[in-house]
């Protein structure tokens, strides 16, 4: 599981959605960006957007920089370049640690100069978690708790802006919003003094409740179930509570059986298996590790 610095620096990491954020496959056909009235430009999206879906990441992005240098009151094509230097940075190898944090930090930049554009673009908010966590957790402990509060406000923002937009119908970034807050709430203890220290307490109800509306939109997710397993597995084990520690596992059985969607349902699965045998261990879950995140705090 790696180091334990690394397994507590990469708590803030579930609020951005693991490697789940990545997406699965792009839209089936080519969306426009309104106003798409240039011939020349509609080619660009679309000789990109065939790039982005054969996963050649930094090729599509080259033409997404030319719709965004002629598009300046463009936020969609300004979120979509932070996705795809997100996505390429999150396949380098974990000690290519230049390499992800230059490519993070451009996802950085292009969800900040996409938010310039609309601040009200929930897009826009999904990608600035996914870059400020990866950025943190790159960084290492004392990064990615200093920047707790600030993920929570955008999550926060993020679900409040209702966001529409959708890739396929099991990738919508309003789930993946609701995922996202669902993982960060359940990770973040509910004790007050560590809220004094990060500047936010976790709110397992809340947590359930957000998992509940991502399945909603879209059920047939390997780690969204996952999710909503550990949810209930974390709150029965802390209210002593049977009848939700059973349902959690059923819920984590029913996910071994959902065909896959993403490279990581593999893993999402062997972590089912694993929190079924051991509740226990479900409010410290990630992808990443298993956290702890008083450690985190006595670090600060």
């Amino acid at each position: 599981m790696g180091s334990r610095a690394g397994r507590v620096a990469s708590w803030v990491w579930v609020a951005c959605l693991v490697a789940g954020l990545a997406g699965g496959p792009a839209a089936a056909r080519p969306a426009s960006i309104p106003p798409m009235d240039d011939p020349g430009l509609q080619r660009r999206w679309e000789e990109g957007l065939a790039l982005e879906r054969r996963e050649q990441l930094l090729e599509s992005s080259r033409h997404y920089r030319a719709i965004a240098a002629a598009r300046p009151d463009s936020a969609f094509i300004r979120w979509r370049l932070a996705r795809n230097h997100w996505r390429y940075a999150e396949r380098l190898p974990q000690d290519d640690k230049v390499g992800r944090l230059h490519h993070f930090g451009l996802a950085n930049h292009w969800a900040d100069a996409a938010l310039a554009v609309d601040p009200e673009c929930g897009e826009c908010v999904l990608w600035k978690v996914a870059a400020l966590g990866r950025l943190a957790t790159t960084q290492g402990v004392l990064t990615a708790a200093g920047q707790a509060s600030t993920i929570a406000e955008l999550i926060d923002r993020g679900i409040a802006l209702q966001p529409s937009y959708a890739d396929n119908e099991r990738n919508v970034t309003l789930a993946n919003l609701y995922y996202a807050g669902s993982a960060f709430y359940r990770v973040v203890p509910d004790w007050f003094w560590l809220g004094l220290v990060i500047g936010v307490r976790g709110d397992k109800h809340r947590a359930l409740d957000y998992i509940q509306r991502a399945i909603e939109i879209s059920g047939a997710r390997v780690d969204y179930q996952v999710e909503l397993g550990a949810v209930l597995l974390c709150i029965g084990t802390q209210e002593d509570d049977p009848t939700r520690i059973e349902a959690g596992r059923e819920v984590l059985r029913n996910a071994m059986a959902i065909e896959d969607f993403q490279s990581t349902d593999g893993f999402d699965r062997e972590h089912a298996r694993i929190l079924v045998r051991e509740p226990q261990r479900a409010c410290g879950y990630s992808r990443d590790g298993w956290i702890d995140l008083s450690e985190a705090a006595r670090a600060r």
